[in-house]
C-alpha cells in the first residue's frame, strides 16, 4: 500500500512516510490539546494535497466545520455528515445527515451513522479521501461499538483508498493492566497517535506520542493559522561578547525586541521565529560570563541553546565554560560560527574539531546558514527526551 503524509515532516519520518492508504487512525487527545483545531489543520493539509473529504461532525453544528476548513479552490470534493442536528431536533441542510436521535436510540443512531459514512465514501466521484469522525467521546468506553463501526467502515476505506481518522478525548483511560483501555484501542485501530499536553513552568507543552506502532520519537507541536508546526517554546542564544547574538535573534525572527530584566540594565533579546514548519521563541543573553540569571528568568522550559561565536576569534575558553554549564543543565546545544563572510574566518569544521561541539557556519547579518542552524538544533533536541516527562 502507498503512504499518505501527515502535516508534520518529523511525524512522517517516524512513520516511514506517513500512514497507509485504507488505514484507521485513532487520534487520542489530552484535554489540554484542542483536538478540533488539530483536526482542522489535518483536514486543510490533506485538502491542499487534493484529497476528497468526508467529515462526520457529531458534537457541534456543521457550520463550525465549514468555517474552519478551506475547501474553496481545491480539487477534491467535500461532504459533511451532520450527526448533531438531530440531537437538537433541528433540520439539516447537509447532503448527508443522521436522522436518528442519539439520545432516543443509541443503537439505531450508530447503525445509521455507519450506513451514511459508507454511502458518503462511495458517492464521492474520485477515490482518495480523508474521512474524519470529529469525536468518539459519545462512545467512550463502549469499545465493542467502536470496533463494530471501524470493522464495517474499514473495508470501504481500503476500496476507496481512504484514510479514516477518529478523534477521541483522553478521559483518563487506563494505561496498564489486563484489558486496559489503551491496549483495547490498539487492537481496534491500525495507528494510535496520542496528542499529549504537559504543563511545565506555566506553559502547556504539546507533543505527539506514537502509541501504535510503538515508536520512541516524540514530536513537539503547535497549531497556528497556517497549520501544524513543530514548536519549541524557548531557545537560548548565548555566547562570548560581541559575537553577534542580537543580530542572530533579529535575523532569525519576524520581530525582535529587547526585554528588561526586572528593571535593571541587563536585558534579553526576544524574537519569534517561524520557518520551514518550525516555530520557536528565541531569547538572546548579553555576553556576560555567567547566564545563571537567564536560566532563572526564563524558567526550566528551555529546550536548547545556540552558542554564537565570532569565527575570527572563537574565544575557546569562554565557550568551554558555557559548554560545561549547559551540560550541567542537560540542555542540547550547538555552535553557530558567525562572520563566515569574512576572509579571516575559521571554517566551522575547524571550530567543531577543537571543541567537540556540532558547529554550523553562519553569516547572521545576511541570514545565511540560519535555516540549517534551526534544523540542526531541532535534531539535537528531538534526539533526546529530557525535554518532556513521560
Amino acid at each position: 500500500m502507498s503512504k499518505v503524509e501527515l502535516p508534520l515532516e518529523r511525524l512522517n519520518e517516524a512513520l516511514d512516510g506517513g500512514v497507509e492508504d485504507g488505514s484507521n487512525v485513532l487520534i487520542l487527545a489530552d484535554l489540554a490539546v484542542d483536538k478540533s483545531k488539530f483536526a482542522s489543520a489535518l483536514v486543510n493539509y490533506r485538502l491542499d494535497e487534493d484529497d476528497n473529504l468526508v467529515y462526520f461532525v457529531n458534537n457541534r453544528m456543521p457550520q463550525y466545520i465549514h468555517e474552519r476548513i478551506k475547501d474553496d479552490d481545491v480539487e477534491g470534493e467535500t461532504a459533511i455528515i451532520d450527526g448533531f442536528s438531530s440531537t437538537l431536533d433541528k433540520e439539516s441542510d447537509e447532503r448527508f445527515k443522521i436522522e436518528k436521535d442519539l439520545k432516543a436510540d443509541r443503537s439505531e443512531y450508530l447503525q445509521e451513522s455507519k450506513e451514511t459514512t459508507i454511502q458518503a465514501l462511495k458517492d464521492l466521484e474520485d477515490w482518495g479521501t480523508t474521512y474524519v469522525m470529529d469525536s468518539l467521546d459519545t462512545f467512550a468506553g463502549q469499545w465493542d461499538e467502536v470496533e463494530d463501526f471501524v470493522d464495517e467502515v474499514g473495508p470501504v476505506a481500503e476500496d476507496t483508498l481512504s484514510v479514516n481518522y477518529y478523534f477521541l478525548p483522553n478521559l483518563g483511560f487506563e494505561e496498564e493492566g489486563e484489558d486496559s483501555d489503551i491496549d483495547r484501542l490498539k487492537e481496534i485501530f491500525d495507528y494510535v497517535i496520542h496528542l499529549k499536553g504537559l504543563e511545565r513552568s506555566g506553559l502547556v507543552l504539546k507533543y505527539i506520542d506514537i502509541r501504535k506502532p510503538d515508536i520512541e520519537t516524540k514530536v513537539p507541536f503547535d497549531i497556528t493559522p497556517e497549520g501544524l508546526v513543530m514548536y519549541v517554546p524557548k531557545i537560548l542564544v548565548t555566547g562570548p561578547y560581541d559575537a553577534g547574538k542580537s543580530t542572530t535573534v533579529q535575523s532569525m525572527s519576524e520581530e525582535a525586541v529587547s526585554v528588561d530584566r526586572l528593571g535593571t540594565t541587563v536585558s534579553l533579546d526576544h524574537g519569534q521565529v517561524e520557518r520551514n514548519g518550525l516555530k520557536a521563541e528565541l531569547f538572546g543573553t548579553p555576553g556576560q560570563k555567567r547566564f545563571d540569571w537567564a536560566l532563572d528568568f526564563l524558567g526550566r522550559s528551555i529546550f536548547g541553546c545556540f552558542i554564537v561565536v565570532d569565527s575570527r576569534d572563537p574565544n575557546y575558553d569562554r565557550v568551554r565554560k558555557l559548554k560545561k554549564d549547559l551540560e550541567a543543565e542537560d540542555l542540547p546545544f550547538i555552535i553557530l560560527a558567525n562572520f563566515q563572510n569574512k576572509e579571516d574566518a575559521m571554517a566551522p569544521e575547524e571550530i567543531e574539531e577543537e571543541l567537540g561541539i556540532t558547529t554550523v557556519g553562519i553569516d547572521a547579518k545576511h541570514d545565511e546558514g540560519l535555516d540549517e542552524s534551526l534544523q540542526t538544533l531541532m535534531k539535537e533536541i528531538l534526539s533526546r527526551h529530557s525535554w518532556y516527562y513521560a
